[in-house]
């Protein structure tokens, strides 16, 4: 079994590195998209900004002379003039999530938005600077919202949705991001008592709930500074119409299955088809494959075992000394033993003690030598002098 278990730990250790080897692929494809998408934007946008002050030093210089520009004609990318992309218009560039919760950080977080459709906001960016819209729907993936007025913009529309003799130019409903858009209330003022609407600039989310049935998390909205609780729009009830296909709630709630304990829920036929029983992956075995795969484990131990039977003469005598050394045990010291040992102990204690003597004796032989050495030296510098000639100086 050991052997099958290493199999499946293997299996499992390469299945999630190809994972992992396919999920880093496709962050990497996805991030390299998005930055040419954002490269794409960003280009497109500079070159209209470009267009607009041309086009207003034209107007300023030119006066009643400047050129008609609601004409078909395009810039580089594509797009006539005073229109955008449909992407740019509706913004579905895909975000990371360090990008989701900058653009609504103001708001709670991408995870606690404190935003619901029905809730009335103001716009701080754009062409419909400080207008005051209610949401009509709020996209979760690319955190911009819908409105329900109609905030038009002018895209091109590609030539293979329109017809011949249409306009390449059509308005269409705008998207708005969450952080060009502030929450619009209405509070009293604190020093008349007067009810009017109050811009909210920061939302946060308290008292969450997570209902494990449901797998909803609930949870209240509170303006930090003041510590309000903003209440959350009211949702008219969903009608649900019963039509003669649908089954009625009587016969869903019927109980129509009472497991027992006297028969398996289902054949184990099912349970085969449910699970692989061939798969790679599988850990849990029946008592037969188990006991089939031990004995095969015993049969291999024993073939190995039997292959000891036959040895060298040499392998048979070390094999006999091994077990009289096994059978004589540990040594047992006697008392003389312990006795010499005991002695050289007190003889090494006695040389440690007596170090000092030892060494002061070691520096009286060494100066000793170097004296003699010295006088030795003394001694062969007066024979050559003796032994040097009359006329010539003394070296």
């Amino acid at each position: 079994m050991d052997k099958i278990l290493r199999r499946v730990a293997m299996a499992e250790r390469q299945v999630t590195k190809r994972i992992k080897r396919k999920t880093q692929r496709r962050y990497q494809l996805e991030k390299k998209e998005r930055n040419r998408e954002i490269k794409r934007h960003r280009q497109e946008v500079g070159e209209d900004m470009r267009q607009a002050i041309v086009a207003r030093n034209e107007d300023l210089k030119l006066g009643p002379l400047a050129p008609n520009r609601d004409t078909g004609k395009v810039n580089e990318f594509g797009n006539p003039y005073g229109a955008i992309s449909v992407d740019r218009a509706l913004l579905h560039s895909q975000l990371t999530p360090e990008q989701k919760e900058a653009r609504c950080a103001w708001a709670g977080g991408s995870k606690n938005l404190c935003l619901a459709p029905g809730d009335r906001v103001v716009i701080l960016e754009g062409p419909y600077k400080g207008k005051i819209v209610p949401i009509k729907n709020i996209r979760t993936n690319t955190m911009v919202l819908e409105m329900d007025d109609d905030l038009k913009t002018n895209v091109k529309i590609p030539e293979y949705l329109r017809e011949s003799d249409s306009s390449p130019v059509e308005p269409i409903s705008m998207a708005v991001p969450i952080s060009a858009v502030r929450l619009v209330y209405p509070l009293p003022d604190p020093t008349t008592g007067h009810v009017r609407d109050v811009i909210i600039r920061e939302l946060k989310p308290i008292n969450i709930t997570h209902d494990r049935p449901t797998r909803r998390t609930t949870f209240s909205r509170l303006v930090p500074g003041l510590n309000v609780k903003i209440p959350w729009p009211a949702v008219a009830p969903i009608k649900h119409i019963d039509h003669p296909v649908d089954t009625l709630r009587i016969d869903v709630e019927e109980r129509t299955y009472i497991p027992t304990l006297l028969r398996p829920p289902m054949p184990e036929v099912v349970i085969d088809e449910l699970r692989n029983r061939y798969s790679k992956f599988r850990t849990r075995h029946t008592e037969e494959y188990v006991a089939k795969i031990q004995a095969q484990e015993d049969e291999k131990r024993t073939r190995r075992k039997s292959v000891d039977t036959m040895l060298q003469p040499v392998q048979e005598y070390n094999r006999k000394l091994r077990e009289l050394r096994r059978e004589r045990g540990q040594p047992v010291l006697t008392d003389e033993m312990l006795e010499r040992i005991g002695k050289v102990i007190a003889k090494n204690q006695e040389l440690r003690r007596s170090g000092g003597v030892v060494s002061a004796e070691l520096e009286k032989r060494k100066q000793a030598g170097e004296e003699l050495k010295k006088a030795v030296e003394r001694l062969s510098i007066a024979e050559e002098t003796a032994e040097a000639p009359v006329d010539q100086p003394k070296v």
